[in-house]
């Protein structure tokens, strides 16, 4: 379907941190209206999906959060001034100035990417779940005979 080959461009895009292109699959989705802001989008991507893209879970997701916002390791965020704030702003820019929705089929999907990324965490504390699915992906776009698949096997 196109949905599907959307979610698996999206995947190409977000290991490659094509966040430029992610914003359009986002926008295909219909996460993200087509009147998005790139320049407010595009940065909060980065940001916001880095740290997730090396894997390691929740957990080496707010060390590397924190180390990108100058939030030192054992501070309390509660108690952390600069980084925090800055934090804090994104995150309030995202809720304010950046009109998403989640479609209900997405949610049953991430809420299943998020179960099988928790499993293997338990047995691989470093797992990344993005960096797992390329060669799945990888696979799907050589054996697929879609125009959109091969567009997305030349990215």
């Amino acid at each position: 379907s196109e949905d599907q080959d959307t979610m698996i461009n999206a995947i190409v895009h977000l290991a490659n941190k094509d966040f430029p292109s992610l914003v359009d699959d986002f926008i295909d989705l219909e996460i993200l209206p087509r009147d998005t802001s790139r320049g407010t989008v595009v940065p909060l991507m980065d940001k916001a999906l880095s740290p997730y893209i090396a894997g390691g879970g929740a957990k080496k997701f707010e060390e590397r959060v924190r180390a990108s916002y100058g939030i030192d390791a054992d501070a309390d965020l509660g108690k952390a001034v600069g980084g925090f704030q800055a934090m804090t702003q994104d995150a309030l820019t995202v809720l304010n100035d950046v009109p998403f929705s989640i479609p209900p089929y997405f949610a049953l999907l991430g809420r299943a990417f998020v179960t099988l990324e928790g499993i293997a965490l338990q047995g691989d504390p470093d797992y990344a779940i993005i960096q797992a699915a390329y060669p799945f992906v990888s696979r799907k776009l050589l054996s697929s005979d879609r125009p959109a698949a091969r567009r997305a096997l030349q990215e």
